[in-house]
């Protein structure tokens, strides 16, 4: 079992995606961000001409028990574009008559544009295969066709480029990348996106047993990467390995409260971590067959933590909606983080509008986070108040043990604007609440 706690792994430091900024700054590689779509422009204006970055109350606007309504800004409501279950569907009741600047659809088309503006350089890192994946799928759901053709062409420089990969036995932070050719083969002939992403899943699957390190974070990387195998090639093979290594994760590292330790000698939970592992679940029971052996103990997993996550969200203060850096420590130094809010977001929608969870019980606290995240863009798109990387502290060479104070390793991670960690979530979050609803 692969480890990596004695040195910072290059595929976990945040320099190499290039997008981040400390807190208060802007990114550099955003550039112009100004949105293919008619609606929103690079100075951050809403479909209605509202800017996203004041105004958005966490609780405001909520709109009646019909949903879909178009919203206040000029926008859509959840199912843009004529998806989603129209009028009197009880689950997008809390998802449309979006305030001002709120509307997913530009949100998501906003964030997708940062992301297309952003120079890659060759980076490999998972974050940036994350947001990839997430301003394809967002594109492809609202048929930006533009969009969807740069971001395609985007992975040029890229093909033919993992046999160095290949060769060892990865990591779940590399293999992960393959997320992004397979996405690209759900909207395209070229079958060489299909090759390139089913070799990256087929080696994690040779190499299971040295990927699987039982940190939360896997149970996003290798999940996602195995669904999306599943969705390119129907193979049913990606979706068992990825049920069963969700399982074994679930039985090893949910706690009481339906939320998971980092690790399982580092028992803090840490708001990405667990976000990671939120998101990888709502990925992996989309697909799921419910007659798998797995499901059941899969999907009480995750109603376990979606559970657990309503007495954790913050109703109050500046942070009202999201959830902090630690979700269940009540220090005074603890500080609302936006990264794990936005899983959790997506998580949460997704559970609502796929009819896993009850519309009224769950619905208000996912309308809540959106709209609580929606003002911590700047008027680039740009998220604010993500947390830097964290695994443990002896992962940073030289940095201090942080031995009777652990909690303080997350508290004083740097607080980032425009990284990748942070705009991926937005997008999967707009993505799930512009999708059609299920039958």
């Amino acid at each position: 079992m692969s480890t990596n706690t004695t040195s910072t792994p290059a595929s976990m430091t945040d320099g190499s995606g290039g997008a981040a900024t400390s807190s208060g700054g802007m990114s550099s590689s955003s550039g112009g961000t100004g949105s293919s779509t008619g609606g929103t422009s690079a100075g951050g204006t809403s479909a209605g001409g509202t800017s996203s970055t004041g105004g958005t109350s966490s609780t405001g606007g909520m709109p009646s028990s019909g949903g879909g309504d178009a919203s206040s800004s000029g926008g859509t409501s959840a199912g843009t574009g004529g998806t989603g279950g129209g009028p009197g569907d009880e689950r997008d009741a809390y998802f449309g008559d979006w305030p001002d600047g709120a509307d997913p659809a530009s949100v998501g088309m906003r964030v997708a544009q940062v992301f297309h503006d952003e120079a890659l350089n060759g980076s490999k890192h998972y974050k940036a295969a994350c947001a990839w994946y997430g301003s394809l799928v967002v594109s492809a759901e609202l048929g930006e066709q533009g969009m969807l053709d740069s971001l395609i062409a985007k992975y040029d420089p890229y093909q033919s480029t993992w046999s160095g990969l290949l060769t060892g036995q990865g990591h779940v932070d590399e293999n992960v990348f393959g997320i992004v050719p397979l996405e690209i083969a759900l909207h395209t002939d070229d079958p060489l996106y299909l090759q390139e992403g089913l070799a990256l899943a087929d080696h994690q699957q040779a190499n299971i047993d040295t990927q699987k390190r039982f940190a939360i974070d896997d149970m996003f990387m290798i999940t996602a990467l195995q669904v999306q195998a599943y969705r390119a090639s129907g193979q049913a093979k990606y979706l068992d390995l990825a049920a069963s290594v969700m399982v074994e994760y679930l039985n090893r590292l949910q706690q009481s409260d339906g939320l998971f330790y980092h690790h399982e000698d580092f028992h803090h939970k840490w708001a990405r971590g667990n976000g990671w592992f939120a998101a990888g679940m709502a990925e992996l029971i989309r697909e799921l067959p419910e007659t798998h052996a797995h499901y059941a103990a899969i999907r009480a997993g995750y109603e376990k933590m979606m559970a657990g996550l309503l007495s954790y969200q913050l109703d109050e203060g500046d942070g009202a909606g999201l959830w902090q850096q630690i979700v269940d420590s009540t220090d005074s130094r603890n500080w609302p983080e936006t990264s794990g809010s936005a899983m959790f977001t997506y998580a949460l929608v997704s559970g609502v509008r796929r009819g896993w969870l009850e519309a009224d019980t769950y619905g208000p606290a996912a309308r809540a986070a959106w709209l609580a995240l929606v003002p911590k863009l700047t008027a680039q798109g740009q998220l604010r108040d993500i947390s830097d990387w964290a695994y443990k502290p002896a992962s940073h060479e030289g940095g201090p043990s942080y031995a009777g104070d652990e909690e303080n390793y997350y508290f004083e991670r740097p607080k980032l604007t425009g990284d990748n960690h942070g705009q991926a979530p937005m997008l999967w979050s707009a993505a799930a609440l512009v999708r059609p609803l299920a039958p």
